[in-house]
């Protein structure tokens, strides 16, 4: 199964790549073919995540209260686009912590960073809509970490520093991803921007490198279960076209 899903992204890609080509070499005109803009996503996982599921019972198991059970990002992009193909690169914040002060109570708290690409040729570019069916990549680095919100007199700490320092691991992994997605084009605020979407997509992350075990600073931990990322995932946000000519805008080109 896994392999037929690297190959069915691997064979999209290539028709994504050729239409990317098609579309970016065409000479036979002056005029300029696409327009960039910004968007802002939330991000999160449909299905639930084995992996995942076991880093947070080990947790349970040792006393810790565990971070929350949804994987949930922000995705800041930048898009770029023509009448045929679109493409963004994407920068990605993770967080499945709940932020909360409970003195003298062990919390795990999991983030994620990363930077990625999606893009896809146009399947339908209508007045109001953008059908699209969006491939790329991520490499991301995940941390865990296990703190307590102590309070302890200064002698203590001193005394005994190792005892209240933060537990950090890091892993990380490189992700493809294929899916779906549509955008709402929306004819709001035309003094600033040239167009805002709706945009939505669908996507599954299929994890083809990792590093395999949790890493500290000097230490492989053995028995915690490496997180693999594969899942479908739900992204729901808007793009923004600013106008150029704007004040605003302007000084920023």
């Amino acid at each position: 199964m896994k392999n037929k899903l690297l190959l069915s992204i691997l064979f999209f890609a290539s028709l994504f790549n050729t239409a990317l080509a098609q579309d970016s070499f065409d000479t036979t005109s002056t005029a300029k073919k696409y327009k960039s803009g910004m968007a802002i996503y939330a991000e999160v996982g449909l299905l639930g995540n084995n992996s995942f599921k076991g880093i947070r019972n080990e947790m349970r198991a040792l006393g810790i209260k565990p971070f929350e059970n949804i994987m949930a990002s922000i995705v800041l992009a930048k898009r770029m686009e023509t009448e045929k193909f679109f493409m963004e690169s994407r920068l990605i914040l993770m967080n499945s912590t709940k932020h909360s002060r409970d003195e003298n109570v062990s919390k795990g708290i999991f983030r994620g960073i990363g930077i990625g690409v999606d893009g896809s040729p146009k399947f339908v570019n209508s007045k109001h809509w953008n059908l699209l069916i969006p491939i790329g990549w991520d490499l991301m680095l995940y941390q865990v970490k296990v703190k307590n919100d102590r309070t302890a007199s200064f002698s203590q700490v001193v005394q005994n520093p190792n005892a209240y320092n933060t537990a950090k691991l890091h892993n990380g992994s490189f992700n493809l991803h294929a899916g779906i997605g549509a955008d709402y084009k929306m004819n709001l605020f035309p003094k600033v921007y040239d167009q805002i979407y709706i945009s939505g997509k669908v996507t599954y992350h299929l994890p083809i490198a990792r590093m395999g075990r949790w890493r500290g600073d000097d230490v492989k931990i053995t028995d915690l279960p490496s997180f693999k990322p594969n899942q479908l995932y739900a992204q729901l946000g808007l793009v923004f076209f600013p106008k150029k000519s704007h004040r605003m805008w302007g000084r920023m080109h």
